[in-house]
């Protein structure tokens, strides 16, 4: 049970939805008075607002009070006692929210929280709202072709939305998705010059060559009389080692390398 509390008066559910809105999954509730009830609760967890604070705000307004309800509502954990509003007042409370404190992407959700939500939640229930107009049974073979091809038409456009609603959500996702797939490359970037760090098969990195070559010209300039001794150093590296260049000596040699012209130096 929630440990929501409130002397509003409890409604009776009749029927029960989930309603997916753009990855949200909003649960609605029909009640037995014919009236859709939205829990407040969940709606304030997926736009990032203090529940507590909206619900007493909620308490204060003379309209949004006397209709606020109680509701048991199934959310996934079992039922619970909800505060609820009707559904027809939940534009005018998304729409006393707010915005100052919300980041750019709350503010941008809430928006279409205030601009769709209530047709999306009207749609899942109207269909057992509305009454049905009866067919009539005295039709032509044209009418009811034309019968059949309106309601043809009712599907269309009810999978064009469908589809809007989709598309609308897959521009949403997009930039999240991509800079998703920015960080992945990166970490995994990140992960493989880490593991060619610490490879001892792999040679040194840039860095490395950089602090070896100082330390080869150091003692250059040291066993060097007047000038530096290069050649004599170098030697010295390539008859150890057997490379060609800086940055061909192996990881595992790195520090055997440093260890030993560091002692060389101080001699």
């Amino acid at each position: 049970m929630s440990d929501e509390t409130a002397d509003e008066q409890v409604v009776e559910v009749r029927d029960t939805k989930v309603v997916d809105f753009y990855g949200d999954q909003i649960p609605a509730a029909q009640g037995a008075d014919g009236e859709v009830y939205v829990p407040i609760r969940p709606l304030t967890d997926f736009l990032g607002m203090n529940r507590r604070g909206q619900q007493q705000r909620i308490q204060r307004d003379p309209v949004l009070s006397r209709r606020l309800r109680s509701l048991k509502i199934d959310t996934g954990g079992g039922l619970q006692s909800l505060l609820c509003l009707p559904l027809d007042l939940l534009p005018g409370w998304l729409f006393g929210v707010t915005t100052g404190k919300m980041g750019a992407e709350l503010q941008e959700k809430l928006n279409r929280y205030r601009e769709e939500c209530f047709k999306v939640l009207w749609n899942a229930f109207k269909g057992g709202i509305m009454p049905v107009a009866p067919q009539p049974t005295d039709l032509t073979p044209a009418e009811q072709a034309l019968a059949q091809a309106e309601a043809v038409a009712a599907i269309a456009r009810q999978q064009v939305e469908l589809e809007r609603r989709q598309q609308s959500m897959a521009g949403y996702m997009r930039p999240y998705v991509q800079q998703t797939s920015r960080r992945l490359a990166d970490h995994e970037q990140r992960l493989v010059s880490l593991e060619l760090r610490l490879d001892p098969a792999a040679n040194i990195t840039d860095e490395q060559a950089s602090e070896l070559a100082m330390a080869v010209k150091n003692v250059a300039y040291r066993v060097g009389s007047a000038d530096p001794d290069y050649a004599r150093v170098w030697g010295e590296v390539y008859r150890r080692y057997r490379i060609s260049g800086y940055k061909n000596l192996k990881r595992k040699d790195f520090d055997a390398a440093l260890e030993w012209l560091s002692g060389w130096f101080d001699e």
